[in-house]
């Protein structure tokens, strides 16, 4: 990453601090990886988030991360551009030991105390780990490609020369 963002977790989430902001998608080395970024989409792929710290909610200093971007993919199924639509909300516990009443809930994640949390690391990890294994459009792939099973008709090339 090109631009870091550092926070005082531990204090942020005790000060019940929040931040908006957003930075170009271009600037998260291992997700360009996966990405298409040509033409339109090189420099205005946009990752949107929201952080806020609190106290209260799990009885301890917590985070809460919300991301929001739309990032471009190849489509495994017909190989043309798509986009995901990410939307994604996180909780973290902020302590130096987990607590034994989260340690089996799978919707908190624990965050060590940290001075200088890169928080764009942090949001760049959350993608990665969000992306579809293999994208494919839900709906309307191009019509060049085939389902899964599907068989050319190897008589559909004489169907053509027979008028």
């Amino acid at each position: 990453m090109n631009k870091t963002l550092a926070i005082n977790n531990l204090e942020f989430a005790q000060k019940q601090q929040k931040l908006s902001d957003s930075f170009a998608a271009s600037n998260c080395k291992r997700l360009v990886d996966l990405l298409v970024m040509r033409g339109k989409n090189g420099d205005q792929t946009t990752i949107y988030f929201e952080l806020m710290g609190d106290c209260k909610q799990f009885r301890h200093p917590s985070l809460h991360l919300r991301i929001k971007t739309q990032l471009p993919v190849i489509c495994q199924r017909c190989l043309d551009e798509m986009q995901i639509n990410l939307d994604l909300n996180y909780d973290y516990l902020i302590s130096n030991t987990v607590t034994k009443e989260f340690d089996e809930n799978d919707e908190i994640d624990w965050l060590e105390v940290d001075n200088e949390m890169n928080l764009h690391a942090l949001i760049e990890d959350e993608l990665l780990l969000a992306m579809p294994i293999a994208p494919v459009h839900d709906k309307n792939c191009s019509k060049h490609s085939m389902q899964s099973g599907e068989k050319p008709n190897p008589f559909a090339v004489l169907k053509g020369k027979i008028k």
